[in-house]
């Protein structure tokens, strides 16, 4: 394996020597930096909410892990898209609330509470990410270059926004970072304890998101063939011990003796969505898929730190003779697209949300380095640039606060009368919330449009365009936007969008925030 040098490990101050005055001075700046994102991770926490629905598309809905703990995750329990680790720790959370009886689970008060646990947990894990961040950097680089990383890392965009919602990014991309600091202390000293720690790490990731396997096909594979060329057993007891336990860990959280069945479709799902859901086809699609990967990376980074990534990883690469541990953690963001994003051919912006927070390590490291050269415009560079990047995360919460929703639910609440019948079509996360009024879930066709009848319609018309014409979802829509369907605009209405923020050719969630809503009024003959 890639050795480190004597001269690296004793570039390493060890902690054991740093007395605790030393200690608190030094880590001011991280506490102080740890303070700051957790303010903008929990800033508009409550987007969405009160509510049955919560706005966050592929957020872990509270009915799912209620069922799962009404079946205790056995029989045939099952997701399609996840595995279930994540939800045993949400589950977790929800068991005092159960207990003590404190809400009505099917309320929409008792569902706001479950999606706040759901929603804090991941607050609090983006403290360990920005915790395992500057372990990562201090065990390859330095204090210095771990903290400007985790300030990279803070004020990334998908960061911000995942950090507040009870999706699997977040949770995944800790447990992949922890898997992989361990991993790096391995390599440092070959430690037996560190190995085990990677190996069960790692099984949690891929038993909270099963595409974090990708990450360590390469790193694990070139490991194995250096202790080969070395001399070294594979087989021997400490790998063997880790590689069972992980085993045994992966079977456990699976759940295999008392929901085989659930395990197995789960698997069976994964596959069938594998040929299902391409958003590249055609003979470049390679190429497609690499540039809009690309395009995702530096929307998550903002430009600046876009550069300082890139010059970061280069500047690694060059000093790679006197220190070769930046390489490992190269290798399993390499790992991960050519495991996983390529095979699918398919790439959302939630699936860079772990190797944009790799990268943060790098811009890092060419930050630090261009710090240390002492010349005033330079420092005067990286704070600016900080400066944009601070802005553009605190845009997320610009756009989250002041989504359009609230004010088409505001309208709506001066606008509708009692006893009017507010139709909607399309998923409950895409709509304003509509408690307050009486409401009708309608299919998106001119049929039941006709028979129903509402006083009212709201559509979001990102949702409408996924239906092409000649479909009857198409008709209606063509027919609704033409004032051919019964129907007059009342309202159409999008908040101004934050500054900075760039959502053109962005595939994923964070472009459904802040929709084009449009209210429909009945036209009577």
């Amino acid at each position: 394996m890639i050795y480190v040098t004597a001269a690296q490990a004793s570039s390493q101050k060890s902690y054991d020597t740093v007395s605790s005055a030393e200690m608190t001075r030094s880590n001011r700046p991280l506490f102080a930096l740890l303070l700051l994102s957790f303010a903008l991770n929990a800033t508009a926490v409550w987007w969405g909410l009160p509510s049955r629905f919560a706005w966050a598309p592929d957020e872990l809905q509270p009915a799912i892990i209620l069922q799962g703990i009404d079946e205790r995750f056995s029989g045939d329990w099952h997701q399609p898209a996840y595995p279930p680790f994540h939800y045993y720790v949400i589950a977790v959370s929800y068991l005092p609330v159960l207990a003590l009886n404190i809400v009505d689970v099917d309320s929409t008060a008792g569902r706001t509470v479950f999606y706040y646990l759901g929603r804090i947990i991941s607050v609090g894990m983006g403290v360990g990410i920005l915790l395992t961040i500057y372990g990562l950097g201090v065990a390859v680089f330095d204090r210095r270059a771990a903290l400007w990383g985790t300030l990279i890392a803070a004020f990334t965009s998908t960061f911000v926004y995942y950090a507040k919602i009870a999706n699997l990014d977040v949770p995944a991309a800790f447990w992949v970072l922890l898997s992989l600091y361990f991993f790096v202390q391995h390599i440092k000293t070959d430690s037996s304890r560190d190995l085990m720690r990677f190996a069960l790490t790692a099984v949690v990731a891929m038993c909270t998101k099963d595409q974090a396997y990708a990450f360590y096909v390469l790193p694990v594979g070139l490991y194995l063939a250096q202790r080969y060329r070395h001399g070294h057993a594979i087989f021997d007891r400490p790998r063997v011990l880790a590689a069972g336990a992980a085993t045994l860990l992966f079977l456990a959280i699976h759940n295999v003796i008392f929901n085989f069945w659930g395990f197995v479709h789960h698997f069976e799902e994964i596959l069938w969505a594998r040929s299902h859901y391409t958003n590249f086809e055609g003979s470049l699609s390679q190429l497609d898929l690499f540039a809009q990967s690309l395009r995702h990376a530096a929307f998550a980074l903002g430009w600046p730190m876009t550069l300082a990534c890139v010059l970061g990883v280069g500047l690694a690469i060059r000093g790679r003779k006197t220190n070769s541990l930046p390489l490992w953690l190269l290798l399993s963001g390499v790992s991960y697209y050519l495991f996983f994003i390529a095979p699918v051919c398919s790439t959302w912006l939630r699936y860079i949300v772990p190797l944009v927070l790799i990268l943060s390590l790098f811009g890092g490291y060419f930050l630090a380095w261009l710090w240390e050269r002492g010349v005033r415009w330079y420092r005067a560079g990286i704070l600016i640039g900080l400066g944009y990047s601070f802005l553009y995360a605190a845009a997320v919460n610009v756009a989250l606060l002041n989504d359009s929703r609230y004010e088409v639910e505001r309208w709506l609440g001066a606008r509708v009368r009692s006893g009017e019948i507010v139709g909607f079509v399309g998923p409950e996360y895409y709509l304003p919330r509509l408690d307050g009024v009486s409401v009708r879930r309608m299919r998106p066709t001119e049929s039941v449009l006709e028979r129903a009848r509402p006083d009212y319609l709201v559509v979001n018309p990102d949702y409408a365009d996924r239906f092409g014409p000649g479909t009857r979802e198409g008709e209606l829509f063509s027919k609704l936007a033409a004032g051919r369907a019964g129907y007059g605009l009342a309202l159409s209405y999008r908040s101004p969008p934050p500054p900075l923020l760039d959502f053109d050719g962005v595939a994923g969630n964070m472009a459904k925030v802040n929709p084009l809503i449009e209210v429909y009024e009945r036209v009577d003959p």
